[in-house]
């Protein structure tokens, strides 16, 4: 299921859930792959042998207990709510045919559980198979390892040790090799076979286990999962796991999972509503989103559009599926800011009102993005890496700006009043770069086209709201046939820009000689797997930076760092100005009150929020001051850059303190 945040990814999954409460021969697990991660790295379950510390860097001890943890978690939940499937109500006819008791049905996962904990490791070094790299080298090697062990398979800590140092020699390959020790340590064959053995003797024929929130964890852990734990649970299982996997678009890894045999189902509008020509697209995006509204309207209200809607303007439904783009989550934002802005007025929501909250939307739920992250707990060459994408940014939104007085195209030239320059297409192998900037709503990815010169390009559309912001017409002529072709003009090719900033923020550097590569060098270094062909040794590594913000990034002080949630968590208790439950909190983070919890007790502790509790005993989170000073005055540098404001830009519908009055509608 590929789609980004807000496209309905998770409530897809329920209803598929509910569709399998009526299912006698299959059961299902719920996994929030992303809070059993981050609970995973907060407390590491057991502990790992000192014998690893000698043998593993300590990155790698970091990432094998994390790892070990999350495996632990991973399969305490699946028993869970397995357990909570059968013992409930809907299964006491499928229960008909199992004489034992629940309990005596998990023994053998909790025991499977208990070694885990245990740190009992298997003789598995004979067993790994090493690379073909120095192969010679690397077989004398294992040939060592499995002779050692076998002399000291009666100490564990001796015998962790010598596994630990084969592992740290496969660390530099590949990490399919890396995954295949953790899959002989943590036998995922045998918890395979035991789920199977304990489901079948219910007659359950499948276990479905729905993987939400896949593409939040860090890359490189995500290959592990993949090559670890759902490949495995994919090819081994003889189709008896069946797993539903939610990812974001571009960070799709598949490890040995076969795609040809694995549907994908994009929720984005350019793969979900038809790929024929953008007319046809345009229209059925606009039909969802009439749709949705209708039946929430009919459902919840009982009512007609027409009693909260402006809908005899000819181009409502349009502009409304241009403020959401068919995201039913950025929908809810703007039709509770038109609430706010009309409807406690007796008044219905029109086109104006649309437009205003659409702006409203983006500079309280958008716009932050950049100024938050310099605070990131992360290196200075990640945030920087970030930062440069506000550059890249900037100029796309200067360049739509610089066209909207452009008439020296025929097509431009006969259009009256403002031409819209919202969109712009760049060559395919670009969208990598503009992932982040889509994944976060600044862009859209519109649609696919080849362009006058018959190349694949993708089409992007700037944040309807920002367009707002900043006085660009959005959207396309259509008036006559040819402007179905609007998009791909040769005058809104944007692949200049992004080679420029290619140019001047990218660098290819070598993590072992130092050695820094011109950019022309990529594709050839990219043949022959980023191998440096200075040092012939070092692996070269793609390094974006920042520098028109690299003294802002710089200015931060390594103690106001902090990690993703902590700041996700402040940017909501600041956006809503009130004392608020971890629950609520965690609806807009996609996370769990229980991490929540756990995070804001350590903000506490830096007093950057305050933890009371409210009348009836329930713990409540606020933001304190010193938080507002540091993380959220705004200087001039935190500011979009897009050049000189327009004359006529009005002024924002959104005031500095957004929710500064009553939310209940008693102004």
């Amino acid at each position: 299921m590929i789609g980004r945040k807000g496209t309905g990814k998770s409530t897809i999954f329920q209803r598929a859930q509910d569709s399998l409460n009526d299912d006698k021969t299959a059961t299902w697990a719920y996994i929030d792959i992303k809070t059993l991660y981050e609970s995973s790295t907060a407390e590491i379950v057991g502990s790992i042998p000192s014998a690893y510390e000698t043998a593993l860097s300590p990155d790698a001890v970091r990432r094998l207990s994390i790892f070990r943890s999350f495996v632990i978690e991973l399969i305490t939940e699946i028993k869970n709510q397995i357990r909570q499937r059968i013992t409930s109500s809907v299964w006491n006819r499928v229960k008909e045919a199992f004489t034992g008791s629940a309990s005596a049905l998990f023994e053998k996962i909790d025991e499977f559980i208990d070694d885990l904990r245990r740190n009992e490791f298997l003789d598995i070094t004979g067993n790994i198979q090493a690379v073909k790299q120095d192969e010679d080298t690397q077989k004398e090697k294992v040939r060592a390892a499995t002779e050692a062990t076998a002399k000291v398979a009666a100490n564990p800590s001796a015998q962790a040790k010598v596994l630990a140092e084969v592992i740290s020699e496969l660390e530099r390959t590949r990490s399919q090799n890396y995954s295949q020790v953790f899959i002989r340590v943590f036998n995922i064959r045998g918890l395979i076979k035991r789920l199977r053995e304990i489901l079948t003797g219910l007659n359950v024929k499948h276990l479905y286990i729905f993987i939400d929130d896949f593409s939040e964890l860090p890359h490189g852990d995500m290959e592990q999962v993949v090559d670890t734990i759902l490949a495995p649970f994919n090819n081994w299982s003889e189709e008896f796991i069946k797993l539903k996997i939610a990812v974001y678009p571009g960070r799709l890894y598949a490890g040995a999972i076969d795609l040809s045999k694995v549907d994908e189902v994009y929720l984005d509008i350019y793969r979900a509503y038809g790929r024929n020509d953008v007319p046809n697209m345009e229209d059925r995006a606009i039909d969802f989103t009439k749709r949705l509204v209708t039946t929430r309207l009919e459902y919840f209200c009982n009512e007609t559009p027409d009693e909260y809607f402006e809908t005899t303007s000819a181009d409502f439904w349009q502009t409304l599926f241009y403020a959401c783009l068919g995201n039913p989550r950025i929908l809810g934002y703007i039709l509770f800011f038109c609430y706010e802005m009309t409807l406690i007025y007796d008044k219905r929501i029109g086109v104006r009102t649309i437009q205003d909250a659409s702006r409203r939307y983006y500079e309280e739920k958008i716009d932050h993005y950049f100024r938050l992250n310099k605070f990131l707990h992360e290196t200075f060459e990640e945030r920087s890496s970030i930062y440069s994408l506000k550059e890249l940014f900037e100029e796309i939104v200067k360049r739509a700006k610089a066209l909207r007085t452009y008439r020296e195209s025929k097509v431009m030239s006969e259009i009256e009043g403002r031409p819209p320059t919202s969109h712009f297409h760049v060559r395919n192998e670009y969208d990598i770069i503009l992932s982040t900037l889509e994944l976060n709503f600044f862009l859209t990815k519109y649609y696919e086209m080849k362009d006058r010169d018959g190349r694949e390009v993708s089409v992007y559309a700037i944040n309807y709201g920002l367009c707002q912001q900043q006085a660009i017409s959005f959207g396309r002529p259509r008036e006559k046939r040819e402007h179905r072709l609007y998009f791909i003009e040769r005058v809104f090719d944007f692949s200049p820009i992004v080679m420029s900033y290619i140019k001047v923020n990218q660098e290819i550097v070598c993590n072992s000689c130092g050695h820094r590569h011109s950019h022309e060098m990529l594709p050839a270094i990219q043949t022959y797997d980023m191998l440096c062909p200075q040092c012939k040794k070092g692996t070269c590594v793609l390094v974006n930076l920042s520098r028109k913000y690299e003294r802002l990034i710089r200015s931060v002080s390594d103690e106001n760092l902090l990690p993703v949630t902590e700041l996700g968590i402040l940017k909501t208790l600041h956006d809503e100005r009130k004392s608020m439950f971890a629950m609520e909190i965690a609806a807009q983070l996609d996370c769990s009150y229980q991490l929540v919890g756990k995070r804001g007790r350590t903000l506490a502790e830096r007093d950057l929020v305050s933890r009371g509790e409210n009348e009836k005993g329930r713990r409540v989170f606020e933001i304190t001051t010193i938080a507002q000073k540091v993380y959220f005055d705004v200087g001039p540098e935190d500011r979009m850059d897009f050049g000189k404001p327009d004359l006529e830009q009005s002024p924002s519908p959104a005031r500095e303190t957004p929710h500064d009055g009553p939310r209940n509608g008693n102004a």
